[in-house]
């Protein structure tokens, strides 16, 4: 079988003790894991637990890699793991798949298929290192990392929608625009998803002289403000109808404008889905998603999409399929 090539940009520190399955995960949809460098706590779904009962186990970073006790995370999704002693083997289970990885192994096997990982599992002061982006997105789940509050969430993806079931499922594509391109965007991701279309329009417009940053215009002083929210204009009454939210933004100061807070703060996001997209210069979209993960912490929020004006439909079509999202 040809082998696949996975970067690897988090490592998880695997506790070597058997997990019991638990039932939280498959009883709930809507699974949110934050855990933060030098904390001894997590949080599931905003409620504070212990990581480690009565050893205050804490993440910690070494040589650049997060190291992550993963005992309380596994049972809070309803995996199970076992350690070969004997073959050095790691075997992690979870809903139908199964991941087996060996130390000192680059090649790891989910289900059928070999993988070549960049880094092979260690074990370091008897503890077993795995890499965390591979295990949970082959489980079904989604890794961020936000280097300013040192914070790692992870995140289960939207679940499939049957063909029956995705008639009732709304989807609403939500976009604020300050030049026009997020606009194009979020016109071409709506009629690829099949999903209704909403404006995010600023009780006070955008001048062109409000976004020339060269200046101490009204979005540079809108963005050092962590406190601002630029009022809307309109609202959307049926609201709580829609299961899915995409939302779109161009990228200031290397996050969303501060008008996405206004939004977020105007309507209950709680139990719903969040697919975050983007349009930009040069930033990425991922310290966004991060705030997006942070303020609606009983969401799911799944990657986001950087796109442009003439991102195709076939691009957007594959970030809906990698998120499970049911295109019609």
């Amino acid at each position: 079988m040809k082998k696949k090539t996975l970067p690897i940009f988090l490592m998880l520190l695997l506790l070597l003790t058997a997990f019991t399955a638990v039932p939280y995960a498959a009883a709930n949809n809507d699974l949110v894991i934050t855990l933060q460098i030098d904390d001894s706590m997590m949080r599931v779904n905003g409620t504070e637990k212990e990581i480690d009962a009565d050893l205050a186990t804490k993440p910690t970073i070494i040589n650049d890699r997060i190291l992550l006790p993963v005992r309380a995370v596994v049972e809070e999704i309803g995996g199970t793991a076992d350690w070969n002693d004997e073959q050095q083997t790691i075997t992690l289970t979870y809903d139908q798949n199964t991941i087996r990885l060996t130390i000192a192994q680059t090649t790891a096997y989910l289900n059928d298929g070999a993988y070549t990982l960049d880094a092979a599992p260690i074990v370091l002061n008897g503890r077993t290192m795995l890499p965390i982006r591979f295990i949970a997105e082959s489980f079904g789940f989604t890794v961020d990392w936000n280097p300013e509050q040192q914070l790692v969430t992870i995140a289960n993806r939207p679940a499939n929608v049957s063909n029956e079931q995705s008639d009732t499922v709304k989807t609403l594509v939500v976009y604020f625009s300050g030049t026009g391109n997020t606009k194009t965007l979020a016109e071409t991701i709506a009629a690829t998803a099949g999903a209704d279309l909403y404006e995010i329009v600023p009780e006070q417009p955008y001048t062109s002289e409000d976004l020339n940053y060269h200046n101490n215009c009204r979005a540079n002083q809108e963005m050092n403000d962590d406190d601002a929210r630029p009022a809307i204009t309109g609202h959307i009454d049926n609201f709580s109808e829609y299961d899915t939210i995409l939302i779109g933004y161009p990228i200031w100061w290397g996050t969303a404008p501060r008008i996405i807070d206004t939004f977020f703060d105007t309507y209950d996001l709680s139990n719903k889905t969040i697919m975050p997209f983007c349009t930009s210069g040069g930033s990425g979209i991922e310290t966004s998603v991060s705030h997006i993960r942070t303020i609606c912490p009983n969401a799911t929020v799944t990657n986001g999409l950087r796109g442009s004006a003439s991102t195709t439909s076939a691009s957007i079509e594959q970030w809906l399929n990698e998120n499970n999202f049911p295109v019609q």
